[in-house]
């Protein structure tokens, strides 16, 4: 399980400007990285029209919506994250929005509460308690149903609306395991209150279903595969993973 959240606002910077650019590590030569990058001809895509017009009273940039399934082994780890998220929170420009949800039997801190929370995150330097308001209460909800994964994004989407938006998935993931058979165990998000996951192609039917994303990630074992991302390849611009 890689923890790659708050290694994801630290590229919010550079995605926002949407640079379609390369540097040639191939070929030999005595340039630094910095010069390298420095020499590039940066090309901006310029927004659609009708985007232009939908989003002219938007002021925040970016909404960043955070799917943390911690209904598993990973729940200390679920919350470590969201601890971390605080230490960035969110900005004029920048919504942080999760979705955090918890299961019983792991683990006991920060009120040991056993639920699905909504937050707007907001900076904090307790690592040892989330500061961040509960926005929605959901109870228990299945995590690993991928249209709830929809309404998570909808709901995100209505409530802080923004010119550009990205989604992180949280969770293990198993994107298409060649070693197995050719069953339902490939995906992310892994539910074990409800024994139910996201699939792969289900991963692709949710983001044709939410609508535009333009930055997708996956802080998630085995998802940075290619055919994880021929399932998603047309609902997104820019996918980031390792």
């Amino acid at each position: 399980m890689f923890r790659k959240t708050a290694a994801a606002f630290a590229i919010i910077t550079a995605v926002s400007t949407m640079v379609s650019a390369a540097v040639n590590f191939d070929i030999p030569n005595t340039k630094t990285l910095q010069q390298e990058i420095t020499a590039l001809e940066l090309s901006v895509p310029a927004a659609p029209a009708a985007d232009k017009a939908a989003h002219a009273k938007v002021d925040k940039e970016w909404t960043v919506m955070v799917f943390i399934n911690a209904k598993n082994n990973l729940e200390k780890y679920g919350l470590l994250d969201m601890n971390e998220m605080e230490m960035i929170g969110s900005t004029d420009k920048v919504n942080v929005v999760t979705e955090l949800g918890r299961i019983a039997g792991y683990d006991s801190s920060d009120g040991n509460w056993i639920s699905s929370r909504r937050y707007l995150v907001v900076k904090d330097a307790n690592m040892a308690k989330i500061a961040s308001p509960v926005v929605k209460d959901l109870g228990k909800v299945d995590m690993g149903d991928y249209k709830h994964l929809i309404d998570f994004v909808n709901w995100a989407k209505a409530t802080y609306p923004a010119k550009r938006y990205m989604l992180v998935v949280w969770n293990h993931g198993a994107g298409w395991i060649k070693s197995r058979s050719m069953d339902a165990a490939k995906g992310i998000s892994y539910d074990d209150e409800t024994g139910n996951h996201i699939t792969t192609p289900q991963l692709g039917m949710a983001l044709k279903a939410m609508g535009k994303i333009d930055v997708y990630g996956s802080d998630a074992c085995l998802m940075q595969m290619p055919e994880v991302n021929y399932e998603i390849k047309d609902y997104v611009d820019y996918i980031v993973g390792s």
